[in-house]
Protein backbone atom coordinates (compact mmCIF):
# COMPACT_ATOMS: atom_id res chain seq x y z
CA UNK A 1 0.00 0.00 0.00
CA UNK A 2 2.44 2.69 0.75
CA UNK A 3 4.44 1.89 -2.50
CA UNK A 4 1.37 2.40 -4.77
CA UNK A 5 0.93 5.75 -2.62
CA UNK A 6 4.54 6.41 -2.78
CA UNK A 7 4.29 6.34 -6.56
CA UNK A 8 1.38 8.66 -6.91
CA UNK A 9 2.77 11.10 -4.57
CA UNK A 10 6.26 11.07 -5.67
CA UNK A 11 7.27 14.08 -8.53
CA UNK A 12 10.34 14.50 -10.37
CA UNK A 13 11.86 17.74 -10.48
CA UNK A 14 10.13 18.58 -13.71
CA UNK A 15 6.46 17.91 -12.44
CA UNK A 16 7.52 19.88 -8.88
CA UNK A 17 8.81 22.47 -11.12
CA UNK A 18 5.51 22.68 -13.31
CA UNK A 19 3.55 22.23 -9.94
CA UNK A 20 5.13 25.43 -8.54
CA UNK A 21 4.64 27.26 -11.76
CA UNK A 22 0.88 26.40 -11.96
CA UNK A 23 0.88 27.52 -8.69
CA UNK A 24 2.11 30.63 -8.82
CA UNK A 25 -0.10 31.51 -12.05
CA UNK A 26 -3.26 30.69 -10.25
CA UNK A 27 -2.41 32.99 -7.01
CA UNK A 28 -1.36 35.95 -9.39
CA UNK A 29 -4.65 35.82 -11.75
CA UNK A 30 -6.84 35.49 -8.36
CA UNK A 31 -4.97 38.53 -7.22
CA UNK A 32 -5.59 40.64 -10.72
CA UNK A 33 -9.32 39.46 -10.34
CA UNK A 34 -9.64 40.01 -6.91
CA UNK A 35 -8.08 43.73 -7.00
CA UNK A 36 -9.98 44.49 -10.85
CA UNK A 37 -12.30 46.97 -9.47
CA UNK A 38 -10.12 48.81 -7.69
CA UNK A 39 -7.87 49.64 -11.11
CA UNK A 40 -9.82 49.15 -13.83
CA UNK A 41 -12.64 51.94 -13.98
CA UNK A 42 -16.55 51.49 -16.29
CA UNK A 43 -16.80 54.56 -18.48
CA UNK A 44 -18.88 57.45 -16.99
CA UNK A 45 -22.16 57.69 -18.30
CA UNK A 46 -23.82 61.15 -18.12
CA UNK A 47 -27.13 60.69 -19.06
CA UNK A 48 -27.04 57.54 -16.77
CA UNK A 49 -25.56 59.14 -14.16
CA UNK A 50 -28.59 61.90 -14.26
CA UNK A 51 -31.36 59.49 -14.56
CA UNK A 52 -29.76 58.09 -10.96
CA UNK A 53 -29.95 61.67 -9.69
CA UNK A 54 -33.55 62.14 -10.65
CA UNK A 55 -34.34 58.74 -9.17
CA UNK A 56 -32.88 59.75 -6.13
CA UNK A 57 -34.77 62.92 -5.80
CA UNK A 58 -37.94 61.43 -6.00
CA UNK A 59 -37.21 58.86 -3.47
CA UNK A 60 -35.83 61.32 -1.13
CA UNK A 61 -38.99 63.44 -1.85
CA UNK A 62 -41.46 60.49 -0.57
CA UNK A 63 -39.69 59.88 2.59
CA UNK A 64 -40.72 62.13 5.84
CA UNK A 65 -39.16 64.94 7.25
CA UNK A 66 -37.59 64.38 10.44
CA UNK A 67 -38.66 65.10 13.41
CA UNK A 68 -37.47 68.13 15.18
CA UNK A 69 -37.99 68.64 19.38
CA UNK A 70 -40.25 71.55 18.75
CA UNK A 71 -43.48 71.82 16.86
CA UNK A 72 -43.51 74.41 14.52
CA UNK A 73 -46.57 76.80 13.66
CA UNK A 74 -45.85 77.05 9.93
CA UNK A 75 -44.65 73.65 8.75
CA UNK A 76 -45.44 70.17 9.96
CA UNK A 77 -42.41 68.09 10.89
CA UNK A 78 -44.18 64.49 10.58
CA UNK A 79 -45.84 65.64 6.99
CA UNK A 80 -44.38 64.17 3.54
CA UNK A 81 -42.26 66.04 1.58
CA UNK A 82 -44.53 65.28 -1.42
CA UNK A 83 -47.92 66.21 0.34
CA UNK A 84 -47.92 70.02 0.16
CA UNK A 85 -51.79 70.60 1.47
CA UNK A 86 -51.39 69.02 4.43
CA UNK A 87 -52.52 71.50 7.06
CA UNK A 88 -49.62 73.08 9.29
CA UNK A 89 -49.69 71.49 12.93
CA UNK A 90 -50.54 74.29 15.52
CA UNK A 91 -48.56 75.34 18.17
CA UNK A 92 -50.68 74.85 20.99
CA UNK A 93 -53.25 71.77 20.70
CA UNK A 94 -56.38 71.38 22.43
CA UNK A 95 -56.61 67.18 24.01
CA UNK A 96 -60.09 67.55 24.36
CA UNK A 97 -61.09 67.96 21.01
CA UNK A 98 -57.74 67.09 18.73
CA UNK A 99 -58.64 64.16 16.14
CA UNK A 100 -56.09 61.65 15.39
CA UNK A 101 -54.09 62.64 12.56
CA UNK A 102 -52.86 65.72 14.73
CA UNK A 103 -51.83 63.60 18.30
CA UNK A 104 -50.12 61.59 15.59
CA UNK A 105 -47.72 64.15 14.77
CA UNK A 106 -46.99 65.19 17.93
CA UNK A 107 -43.26 63.59 19.43
CA UNK A 108 -43.26 60.57 20.97
CA UNK A 109 -46.91 59.52 19.92
CA UNK A 110 -48.26 56.86 17.85
CA UNK A 111 -50.88 55.53 16.57
CA UNK A 112 -51.26 53.42 19.69
CA UNK A 113 -50.78 55.64 22.24
CA UNK A 114 -53.70 57.99 20.33
CA UNK A 115 -56.43 55.72 20.33
CA UNK A 116 -55.61 55.04 23.50
CA UNK A 117 -55.58 59.03 24.12
CA UNK A 118 -58.80 58.92 22.53
CA UNK A 119 -60.65 55.81 24.19
CA UNK A 120 -59.49 57.82 27.44
CA UNK A 121 -61.07 60.76 26.26
CA UNK A 122 -64.67 59.32 25.03
CA UNK A 123 -64.98 58.21 28.69
CA UNK A 124 -63.30 61.12 30.77
CA UNK A 125 -63.16 64.48 29.39
CA UNK A 126 -59.84 65.78 30.48
CA UNK A 127 -60.00 68.86 32.56
CA UNK A 128 -56.49 69.49 33.22
CA UNK A 129 -53.17 68.58 30.69
CA UNK A 130 -52.01 66.23 33.69
CA UNK A 131 -54.25 64.03 33.52
CA UNK A 132 -53.14 62.60 29.93
CA UNK A 133 -50.72 60.80 32.31
CA UNK A 134 -53.61 58.75 33.43
CA UNK A 135 -54.02 57.43 30.04
CA UNK A 136 -52.05 53.78 30.27
CA UNK A 137 -48.30 53.08 29.05
CA UNK A 138 -47.52 57.23 28.30
CA UNK A 139 -44.33 58.00 29.96
CA UNK A 140 -43.74 60.62 31.94
CA UNK A 141 -40.31 61.89 29.77
CA UNK A 142 -43.01 62.22 26.42
CA UNK A 143 -45.45 63.85 28.28
CA UNK A 144 -42.68 66.56 30.00
CA UNK A 145 -41.55 66.60 25.89
CA UNK A 146 -45.13 67.37 24.74
CA UNK A 147 -46.48 69.43 27.95
CA UNK A 148 -45.74 72.77 26.54
CA UNK A 149 -47.98 72.22 23.42
CA UNK A 150 -51.13 70.76 25.03
CA UNK A 151 -53.57 72.84 26.16
CA UNK A 152 -57.35 71.79 27.67
CA UNK A 153 -60.01 74.44 27.18
CA UNK A 154 -62.07 74.11 29.71
CA UNK A 155 -65.39 75.78 28.08
CA UNK A 156 -65.41 72.54 25.94
CA UNK A 157 -65.88 70.21 29.12
CA UNK A 158 -69.59 69.45 30.20
CA UNK A 159 -70.42 67.96 33.08
CA UNK A 160 -71.62 64.74 31.65
CA UNK A 161 -68.88 62.13 30.11
CA UNK A 162 -69.75 60.68 26.86
CA UNK A 163 -70.07 56.58 27.43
Amino acid sequence: MKRITRSYLSFTHRERTGIVCLSILIIILTVIRATMPYWVRPKHDKEQEQKYIAAWEVYKRSQPIPVSDTVSSHQSEYADRGSEDEAPLPAIININTADSATLVRLKGIGPAMTHKIIAYRKKHKFKKVDELLDVQTIAKGTFEAIRKHLTVDSSEISTTTVR
